[in-house]
């Protein structure tokens, strides 16, 4: 068995950020709902608590409120209306795009998604999931952390052009027995439960668990528009059922955590030339995980965080051909991760990191009920973030933070990221199906530049400002190969971009407020030599919040993308 040991060490000081006070300027300005979020400590961006200013990065924070003001159900919807996202959709999986990249079918796997720390990629595909699939009852989450931006430094492979990490909410912030149950079109019935409690003697609890299943609608496809495929009509085939649970229990220095989320989904499109209104034709996505993690201040200025962690995917697909095909994969990993933060000074902080993983299981199967097509497993290993199955990476980051005005940060950043070919890019291959497998493939590079101004405008406005680029080399594709007819990834492409995006974000008292943002991103370079697919030019978004009556509160949301 193939171990995986990644050692990952990173050492950063922190440049000081200005000489005046954070306590004065809160004694400054008075408190607000917008200063309440500006400051919300996050840990996403640098792996340790810090204000948005603070962060090294260009940051979206999503609220619990924020959630409830414009009722979000899933990632989805969150993503669909944050600044320079985009969500696309095939009936069964949601592609998120940021600035101005989102291959088709590539499952996400060059975003990082994170439950509280917990990267929640699986290990075949590497994808991230951000519909249905990924099952959390957002009401259980305290906040969303987006970062933009390469984070491999600190996360390792996938974690390209954005970080997200999803917060729940502690024992004590839930604190009490709560449920709630919705309906819906389209014969949705969805059920919510959720129990918090901090006892007496510091052990906090949370567990949170939803249950949704939705009869979906009955779709038109023109393309199969003839009596012979049912006039172009699924029946009944857009039906969707998922639950997940969250268990977080903490108690002083340790926490323990455990999630397990399944999802159900029918596929009505008649996609890859399946027999058109066949009902056989679904998929099943399972994950779970359990993680232990202690985590002490050991002194006025030192810091050390432990964790072990073990993690379950399985994916299963059905597929209506004239001989039903069937295709599954399963993977297992184990990991532990070791951090210390030294405060060497007021304003400089010292990070040293350590990571272990071993995957233990990744494979593959496909199959009918006459021949096994594919079955193999492909457990992997890194050391240094050194891959077992492609070879190393050299990953630096570096940013300075620069607070001129008390209102006003500049942040300068650059990063370098890669992602190394999956389990399924590197190894896949049927004749049937007309794929063959690249072991040569290597990993996907990207470095970015970027420019951010932040500026609190007045006690309720808060703006941004950001001009970026990127340059992402072996891009990994999927071609045909010429000289046998076979499909095969390869590093086939090179990305350029650049891009402005511009957020407002308005918070006042007495519930009211919104958000405006636009992006502008130019993305060239694909096989063609122009302009990428599936690439908008151009994002606004605009959400507006206002309350009634009682609890009822209008939230209209408008988003519009042109030049795709």
């Amino acid at each position: 068995m193939t171990n995986l040991y990644q050692l990952l060490l990173v050492a950063a000081l922190a440049p000081g950020l200005g000489t005046h006070s954070v306590a004065q300027e809160e004694e400054d300005i008075l408190e607000t709902s917008l200063e309440s979020l500006l400051d919300i400590q996050i840990s996403t961006a640098a792996k340790y608590a810090q204000s948005l200013s603070r962060a090294p990065a260009s940051v979206t924070l999503i609220t619990s409120d924020d959630i409830e003001r414009y009722g979000y159900q899933t990632l989805e919807d969150v993503m669909s209306h944050v600044r320079g996202l985009y969500v696309s959709y095939d009936r069964n999986y949601n592609y998120l795009g940021v600035r101005g990249f989102s291959r088709p079918t590539d499952y996400n796997n060059r975003i990082l998604l994170l439950i509280n720390g917990h990267s929640n990629n699986e290990n075949v595909y590497g994808s991230a999931a951000i519909g249905t699939e990924f099952a959390l009852d957002l009401d259980a989450v305290e906040r969303i952390e987006i970062v933009r931006g390469p984070g491999a430094a600190l996360y390792g492979t996938s974690a390209m052009f954005a970080v997200v990490n999803v917060i729940t909410k502690e024992g004590r912030a839930i604190d009490g027995l709560k449920f709630s149950a919705q309906t819906g079109s389209y014969g949705r019935l969805q059920g919510s439960a959720a129990f918090g409690k901090e006892f007496a003697s510091g052990l906090d609890i949370a567990v949170s668990s939803r249950w949704t299943d939705i009869a979906g609608q009955d779709l038109y496809y023109k393309e199969y528009d003839d009596p012979s495929t049912n006039n172009g009509i699924a029946k009944g085939l857009d039906w969707d059922k998922h639950y997940g649970l969250l268990t977080t229990i903490a108690y002083e220095d340790l926490t323990l955590q455990g999630y397990m989320s399944s999802r159900e989904k029918a596929y009505p499109t008649g996609a890859w030339q399946v027999n058109f209104n066949d009902p056989a034709t679904k998929t099943l996505d399972v994950h779970s995980f359990v993680e232990l993690k202690y985590d002490r201040q050991a002194g006025p200025d030192k810091r050390i965080m432990l964790r072990g962690y073990f993690d379950h995917f399985v994916y299963e697909g059905s597929y209506g051909y004239d001989l039903l095909w069937n295709d599954s994969s399963d993977g297992d990993w184990l990991g532990g991760e070791l951090q210390f933060l030294w405060d060497l000074r007021a304003n400089n902080r010292l990070t040293v990191g350590a990571e272990y993983q071993d995957h233990l299981r990744a494979d593959y199967i496909s199959w009918d009920a006459e021949t096994t097509y594919f079955d193999d497993d492909f457990p992997f290993g890194i050391r240094r973030d050194e891959y077992s199955t492609v070879g190393s990476a050299t990953i630096p980051r570096g940013a300075v933070v620069y607070k001129p005005t008390k209102s006003g940060t500049l942040k300068l950043l650059y990063g370098e990221a890669f992602r190394a070919p999956n389990i399924y890019e590197v190894n896949y291959e049927s004749s049937v199906l007309g794929s063959k497998s690249n072991p040569d493939l290597e990993p996907e590079m990207i470095t970015t530049t970027e420019i951010v101004w932040e500026q609190r405008l007045n006690r309720t406005v808060f703006g941004l400002v950001s001009l970026y680029n990127y340059d992402m080399k072996d891009l990994v594709d999927q071609v045909l190969d010429p000289s046998d007819d076979l499909f095969q990834f390869r590093n086939a492409n090179r990305i350029k971009a650049r891009g402005v995006e511009f957020g407002l974000d308005i918070r006042m008292e007495g519930e009211r407020g919104g958000y405006v943002n636009y992006a502008f991103q130019h993305t060239e370079g694909d096989v063609s030599g122009g302009k990428l697919t599936n690439s908008p030019s151009h994002i606004a978004k605009v959400g507006l919040f206002h309350p009634l009556v009682g609890p009822l509160c209008r939230s209209p949301e408008w988003d519009t993308r042109t030049g795709s």
